[in-house]
């Protein structure tokens, strides 16, 4: 088989594609992704390092979705609790000052590997896990002054492990990932 007959049949199979899945599971839902480079992410990375002097717990991971700053846990909550500690503010009020700057949406995401039998109200670390991500968003709307409508929380629990594959830093599975996104996410 030629080159230019190769080139033919795969244009004709990513057409196929493209309408296939445009009209082929067409409904009536809304989901759009603007994927564009966003340099905001580099500037906010760069001033956060330059304002929060840590040189342990925190990791930053540039990925498709965006920039992820990864903190360790620790930072943030005692063991078992929800409440965030209050030596801990000063870092999220300077991401805050930081999000002001640019228009990007932003997830929180906690990961946690406790094991909650007797240290703890909550069950399960999937429990806490929400209740943690949900402090950290509800403390960037409210003391930080970031639009509600550009924050989301999740709750990983133990089932997102960092793991060695996505960085050499591995023993932070218990952690905070603050993502700032690369794209317009609509609700």
């Amino acid at each position: 088989m030629g080159a230019k007959l190769k080139k033919q049949i795969c244009r004709i199979i990513v057409l196929f594609v493209i309408y296939f899945f445009n009209c082929g599971f067409a409904d009536n839902s809304d989901i759009r992704v603007v994927a564009s480079y966003q340099p905001n992410v580099d500037r906010l990375e760069k001033s956060f390092k330059q304002k929060v002097n840590l040189d342990e717990g925190v990791i930053f991971t540039k990925v498709p979705r965006g920039l992820v700053i990864s903190f360790d846990e620790k930072l943030f909550f005692a063991p078992g609790n929800a409440k965030i500690n209050q030596h801990s503010l000063y870092i999220l009020d300077v991401l805050a000052a930081g999000l002001r700057n640019i228009h990007n949406d932003c997830v929180v995401e906690d990961h946690t590997q406790e094991d909650m039998s007797s240290i703890s109200y909550y069950d399960y670390g999937w429990e806490i896990s929400i209740a943690r991500a949900a402090n950290i968003a509800q403390y960037l709307i409210n003391c930080g002054c970031i639009d509600s409508n550009r924050i989301f929380a999740l709750g990983y629990g133990e089932f997102m492990p960092f793991k060695d594959n996505v960085s050499s830093h591995a023993g932070m599975d218990s952690r905070i990932d603050i993502v700032i996104l690369e794209y317009e996410a609509n609700r």
